[in-house]
């Protein structure tokens, strides 16, 4: 791992209960995590992020506030996406629901569920993984069935640092 600075930007979820999403930016690499909505009335997003600017989006869980955007990000890119087995499958459950019980417009379909579907690498607990200069791995959250929480070090002149990303414990 290689860099000096890492930048948070949190896209939603901030000041608020739903909408979850995390930009997080090295030198090199930018990921997601989470990106859901907020199931007030009117389903409402994060703030947008270029997706031609992202390497990989890693999910915590099925739950539609932290799962119901991703789809955005498969209209016409195959970012990889980061995630459990089973939070895939609950995920996809969840949002097709969405899809078809919501009474608002949705900028996305079942065929972007299928290419999100299409774009997931499995992450199993405990098995360290990279993307780019930046290094992650799952923990059981115990929040539901397949939810994980997100260790990602980062390498800093000559020490490591750690960032813990709970999504819901």
């Amino acid at each position: 791992m290689s860099g000096k600075e890492v930048k948070i930007r949190f896209l939603g979820g901030a000041g608020e209960v739903g909408r979850s999403s995390i930009a997080l930016s090295s030198e090199n690499t930018t990921v997601l995590l989470d990106y859901g909505i907020l199931l007030d009335h009117e389903p409402s997003f994060p703030l947008h992020i270029q997706p031609r600017n992202l390497d990989g989006i890693l999910l915590t869980h099925a739950h539609l506030d932290h799962s119901g955007g991703i789809p955005l990000f498969y209209l016409r890119g195959k970012i990889p996406l980061y995630t459990t087995k089973l939070t895939l499958k609950l995920s996809r459950i969840l949002i097709n629901d969405l899809i078809k019980l919501s009474g608002y417009f949705l900028p996305y379909e079942d065929l972007n569920v299928d290419i999100m579907e299409r774009c997931f690498i499995p992450v199993s607990y405990g098995k360290k993984f990279r993307i780019k200069d930046l290094s992650f791995e799952f923990k059981d959250a115990g929040h539901i069935p397949g939810s994980a929480q997100i260790i990602v070090k980062v390498a800093e002149d000559n020490h490591e640092k750690t960032i813990v990303y709970t999504g819901d414990i």
